[in-house]
């Protein structure tokens, strides 16, 4: 499993990051957003608005190596003849967001969920499908269109 910390690790890194994000400051505010935070979420971009926020969790995929999204009432859409989430709101704003020098990241597990990998190969399959699901892949269907996340 090695071999899947390094992939998801160097796809992370290659990713990218925001102009204002400081790597190196141990003050950057992050929030965690998706899970409809008891009833009263608004949309991505309006949190963005927040001077204050650094960076922005995206919870998440919570089942794999299948892609398997969860956003809570954030996004509930999905592609024609698919289970998988369709979220141009979403990507409108992760594009705001970042304009805002904000860093958008996407949050893997969950409280719950089905995940995890029988194999090397399948690890390396799964990254290579994130990459081209939210990344800068260009996979068939793209849950947050062309909008090009952080991490």
């Amino acid at each position: 499993m090695k071999l899947l910390s390094w992939l998801l690790a160097a796809l992370f890194v290659s990713a990218g990051t925001a102009v204002a994000f400081n790597p190196s400051c141990n003050s950057n505010y992050a929030s965690y957003y998706g899970q409809n935070s008891a009833g009263n979420q608004q949309t991505l971009g309006n949190y963005c608005k927040d001077t204050t926020e650094d960076i922005i969790v995206l919870a998440f995929i919570n089942g794999f190596p299948n892609v398997i999204l969860n956003f809570a009432n954030a996004c509930e859409s999905t592609f024609p003849g698919s289970s998988l989430l369709h979220c141009p709101q979403i990507a409108e704003d992760i594009k705001y967001c970042q304009s805002k020098g904000k860093v958008v990241v996407l949050s893997m597990g969950g409280a719950s969920g089905s995940y995890g990998f029988s194999s090397d190969a399948q690890a390396k399959d799964f990254a290579d499908t994130v990459w081209g699901m939210f990344f800068k892949g260009t996979a068939d269907k793209r849950p947050f269109d062309d909008a090009v996340l952080d991490g």
